[in-house]
């Protein structure tokens, strides 16, 4: 049985100070670029490395990305693709579903609403709904389902990895 693992992230936080730059080639702010030297780290040693990864063509998800290449993410196995710019839910499944056989891991980076929605139309049927995949914020999905099966049914496991969850050296925070 073949274990298949999805990577669902959300773009690092990004800059509204050039109100006439569109919403397209929005920057990271400082909080966003801190937050991905920070879990760039943290993600490169929790997350497995994807086999493929689509990700939305705007300026703030390539910047993300940036982050991850190279100790997580091999540059020769990302696509960027325009329909994933602000993608639905729907639209992303159909990515998942049409992802070939021989993907063990997916990685997806995109944006808001629609990756909040596809984690909850994707978690297992215990977890409890996310009112929010935050800014850098990773979903971790396993699943012995055929990419073509996913949506169908729940997963069989998630995390979800915030980076409020971190501190500065990338360990997770100590409750006080």
């Amino acid at each position: 049985m073949t274990i298949r693992e999805l990577l669902v992230i959300r773009h690092a936080k990004s800059s509204w100070d050039a109100p006439l730059d569109a919403d397209f080639d929005r920057r990271l702010n400082q909080r966003g670029i801190d937050d991905g030297a920070k879990m760039a780290r943290v993600y490169a040693t929790t997350l497995p490395s994807p086999d493929r990864v689509l990700c939305s063509p705007a300026r703030r998800t390539r910047d993300t990305l940036a982050f991850l290449i190279p100790d997580l993410v091999d540059p020769r196995v990302v696509e960027y693709d325009d329909s994933l710019y602000l993608a639905a839910a729907s639209t992303w499944l159909s990515w998942i579903q049409a992802a070939p056989s021989s993907c063990r891991v997916l990685l997806l980076m995109g944006h808001n609403p629609g990756l909040t929605e596809l984690v909850n139309q994707l978690r297992p049927g215990d977890a409890p709904a996310l009112e929010n995949l935050p800014t850098l914020g990773a979903a971790h999905f396993r699943s012995s389902s055929s990419w073509s099966a996913w949506g169908e049914s729940r997963t069989e496991g998630m995390a979800i990895l915030r980076p409020k969850q971190y501190s500065n050296t990338g360990g997770p925070l100590q409750e006080s």
